[in-house]
């Protein structure tokens, strides 16, 4: 629901009605009913791609801390094996644009790979920020933790710097402005949907349902490294859940309105220029990782 509650944001934003905000699901259920048509020059990687894509962001939603802490898969969530995984997916629909043999797919596969390859050193420096914040190796501790100090900000104020750096590369990561521009089909702006151009039928579906996933993980993540309260712990009650599910919606509720906000108010970046945009990200994570030894020294 997260990628059609930012178009209905939007929409609002500029003044239109928009469509509700569960169109998307209605069309990957149309989608799903269609034929797969697939290139005939492509190998086994056109059929491969789609499950590993969707199985990749589906793990991710079952072993990050977004709605609870302290669950089964808690050893899973190690923040080198969610970058691992991240660049796994990344990997996979890169190599399945590759193989479709379309100008599209290799226009589109191009430019993600090296997106790709500016912005997974940063989610990793960011991950690792936190983890010397914290002193825990897994993400789920890094939020457990925060739970118990009373929020990682406040804990460690300069941390802010790798948040933002997770915040903008997770706008690449979830091909949004001002990195992408979701939904075109103009070929001098195309990543994310030329590498899904030659896809059709249900592995569209799920190449589609993947992307909002990530989005909704992403969105989710980022609001609990800010604000962790309420989540869910091993010894909730009933009333618990419900006022963890009602604040987890209000949490993607407001972050889908700060996207569509972005989004309706600034310009995509010119494709030559991404790499200054990555780069300050990079930086700022940088700069929370020498904060966070500093403090460790100190």
């Amino acid at each position: 629901m997260s990628v059609g509650g930012v178009r209905w944001f939007k929409a609002r934003l500029q003044g239109r009605h928009g469509a509700v905000p569960w169109l998307p699901y209605i069309t990957y259920a149309n989608l799903l009913k269609k034929e797969n048509v697939i290139s005939s020059t492509g190998s086994w990687m056109l059929h491969v791609t789609p499950y590993a894509v969707l199985g990749s962001n589906i793990f991710l939603a079952l072993v990050l801390p977004l709605v609870s802490v302290g669950g089964s898969l808690t050893a899973l969530s190690n923040f080198i094996v969610v970058a691992a995984v991240l660049l796994l997916s990344s990997t996979f629909l890169v190599m399945g644009a590759f193989d479709a043999g379309s100008a599209f797919g290799g226009l589109g596969g191009s430019r993600a790979i090296t997106l790709a390859a500016l912005f997974e050193p940063t989610i990793i420096l960011t991950f690792i920020a936190l983890v010397l914040a914290t002193g825990s190796s897994t993400l789920d501790g890094v939020i457990s933790g925060q739970v118990m100090v009373g929020g990682l900000l406040i804990q460690a104020p300069y941390l802010v710097l790798s948040w933002f750096a997770l915040m903008l590369t997770a706008l690449a990561e979830t091909a949004r402005y001002p990195v992408d521009e979701p939904g075109t089909q103009l070929e001098l702006t195309m990543m994310h949907e030329a590498t899904v151009f030659d896809y059709s039928g249900p592995y569209l579906a799920m190449l589609e349902y993947a992307s909002a996933l990530k989005l909704t993980v992403f969105v989710l993540l980022l609001a609990n490294l800010i604000l962790p309260w309420p989540i869910l712990v091993a010894t909730s009650s009933g009333l618990t859940v419900f006022s963890v599910i009602l604040a987890t919606l209000l949490k993607l509720l407001v972050v889908m309105f700060v996207i569509a906000l972005l989004e309706s108010s600034i310009a995509r970046v010119r494709l030559y220029r991404i790499q200054e945009f990555l780069t300050s990200a990079f930086f700022m994570a940088l700069g929370g990782v020498s904060l966070a030894l500093l403090s460790r020294l100190i």
